[in-house]
């Protein structure tokens, strides 16, 4: 496991420094803004495989409720847009929000602490609902659907330092245009990492029900007691991710 994320880091070093001179060149012909977005995006899909970026909340919600592969995806690109969105206006609006040894400072703590508020906030409500299904002998999962894109914004909401240094590099130079580009890139690239993991929760969910067989309606017994887990594991991942930030926020200067 250390080997593999020693190569993902290595990956994206290499593309991080692919992407460095693209900022100055990516407007002047269509050959170099399709190279610049094509490293943008392999960026991002290497970028969101490293710890964070809502993954396995994601792949935990999809594990535990019945959903489409449509749902999955419009999940991830809602996480990686507004993920991708809060960086540029990090920059544009506030300017350095990174502290030298690139955590959030400022504004961008603050939103790691709202994130970690809204995720724990969604996952207490998912607990009262798998709670109440499991009274009613229910399990289909449908209650919760309503706070789906409240919970991909709160992962959206997390600041990511290298989309910050990439847009942050771009604005530095005058090129604020082909750091919103990039920024852009990299978050597509990014939401199709995050939708494969809302993809792999859907297909086990899939795989369990289809060998069930004539055993179904004991399988979604079952079901009801994995969401109420889940929904237990989504409350316990906010309350870490809210602790952290603020004890990030109380240790800065």
């Amino acid at each position: 496991m250390a080997e593999l994320f020693d190569l993902i880091l290595s990956v994206q070093r290499k593309l991080q420094g692919a992407l460095a001179g693209h900022a100055l060149t990516l407007f002047e012909s269509s050959t170099y803004f399709a190279a610049g977005m094509a490293v943008a995006v392999a960026l991002g899909l290497v970028h969101a495989l490293t710890p964070g970026h809502g993954k396995s909340i994601i792949f935990t919600y999809f594990l535990g409720r019945r959903a489409s592969v449509l749902d999955g995806m419009r999940i991830a690109a809602t996480a990686a847009v507004t993920h991708g969105t809060v960086a540029v206006m990090l920059v544009l609006v506030a300017g350095r929000v990174l502290s030298p040894l690139g955590r959030p400072t400022g504004p961008a703590a603050w939103l790691e602490v709202l994130a970690g508020a809204i995720v724990t906030a969604v996952g207490a409500v998912y607990v009262v609902v798998a709670l109440r299904e499991l009274r009613h002998a229910r399990g289909n999962g449908h209650r919760s659907a309503p706070s789906r894109s409240l919970l991909a914004i709160a992962m959206g909401l997390l600041p990511c330092p290298l989309t910050i240094i990439v847009v942050g590099a771009a604005v530095g130079r005058g090129e604020t245009g082909a750091g919103i580009a990039l920024a852009a890139g990299i978050s597509l690239g990014a939401a199709v990492t995050i939708g494969c993991f809302g993809l792999l929760g859907l297909a086990l969910r899939a795989s369990g029900m289809a060998m069930a067989g004539s055993r179904l309606r004991r399988l979604m017994s079952g079901f009801a007691w994995l969401e109420l887990a889940t929904s237990l594991l989504i409350l316990l991942y906010g309350l870490l991710m809210l602790q952290n930030s603020l004890g990030r926020l109380t240790m800065s200067p």
